[in-house]
């Protein structure tokens, strides 16, 4: 029964339309960042958001819905670094570095902390 329940439950996960902002603009944990300590998460989080508010259309072309930002957002990196064609002026470092920092601040277990972010943020940027 147990693992019928399991089952039930992870399958649910792919009908997931959307993903919710982290941290609000106004989220006391902000300013947690001013002291000095160890909040990694919050950076992920951070980083995460940052996908969200930047000038990236990667939601326009209509193959990449608003709803699921992450998946989308990997997969119109993977898109943009393996094409020829459309964005040339486009460096493949930039896309790997804003791969890896995505994917160290969503999955990763290492450090992300200030710097991290702070990379990846001018990494996002610059596409932009």
């Amino acid at each position: 029964d147990l693992r019928n329940e399991i089952d039930i439950r992870l399958s649910r996960v792919q009908d997931i339309k959307y993903e919710p902002r982290l941290l609000a603009e106004d989220d006391s944990r902000l300013l947690q960042l001013e002291t000095q300590g160890c909040y990694n998460y919050l950076y992920r989080m951070k980083a995460l958001d940052a996908i969200r508010t930047s000038e990236i259309p990667f939601h326009t072309e209509g193959r990449y819905p608003k709803s699921l930002i992450g998946k989308n957002f990997c997969a119109y990196l993977l898109e943009l670094r393996n094409s020829s064609t459309s964005f040339k002026g486009i460096r493949k470092a930039l896309i790997d570095t804003l791969l890896d920092g995505y994917e160290s601040a969503r999955y990763g277990t290492g450090v992300f902390g200030k710097l991290e972010y702070l990379q990846y943020q001018d990494a996002l940027n610059e596409l932009a």
